[in-house]
C-alpha cells in the first residue's frame, strides 16, 4: 500500500518544485552529485513515461529498476533458484558500479557531464 501511496505523491507532484520532498545532503553539503541525485525526478518522469527525462535525471536509476523487477520476478516465478544476490562478488560489483557512476558524474569535462542530473 505505501508503495502505491509514494508512486501517487511522485505521479501528482514534481520532485524539483516541492519543499517536501528531500534534498540530496551530499550535495548540499560537498556540492558533488551523489549516484542517487537526481532520482526523485527521474521516478516522477518514468511515471509520466518520458523515458529520456528519467534517462537524463538519472541514467542509474533505470537499469536498477529493471534489475529489482527482475529479481522479485524469478523469486515469485521460481523460488527455488538461486539469486543473483547471493553471489559472493555481486556486491562488490554493485558498489563499484555505483562508485564509478559518482565519479563520472561529477567530472566536468563531455561527454562525463551527460551522466550529471
Amino acid at each position: 500500500m505505501s508503495l502505491v501511496a509514494g508512486a501517487l505523491l511522485f505521479f501528482l507532484f514534481n520532485p524539483s518544485g516541492q519543499f517536501f520532498f528531500p534534498k540530496c545532503p551530499i550535495h548540499d553539503h560537498l556540492g558533488i552529485y551523489c549516484s542517487g541525485c537526481g532520482s526523485q525526478r527521474a521516478i516522477h518522469d518514468l511515471l509520466h513515461l518520458r523515458i529520456y527525462d528519467a534517462v537524463s535525471h538519472n541514467l542509474l536509476l533505470i537499469p536498477a529498476l529493471i534489475t529489482i523487477a527482475i529479481e522479485l520476478s524469478m523469486r515469485f516465478f521460481y523460488p527455488h533458484k538461486k539469486s543473483i544476490f547471493y553471489y559472493k562478488y555481486t556486491p562488490l560489483i554493485v558498489l563499484g558500479i555505483i562508485v564509478i557512476f559518482m565519479i563520472l558524474r561529477n567530472i566536468d569535462q563531455s561527454p562525463f557531464n551527460w551522466l550529471a542530473p
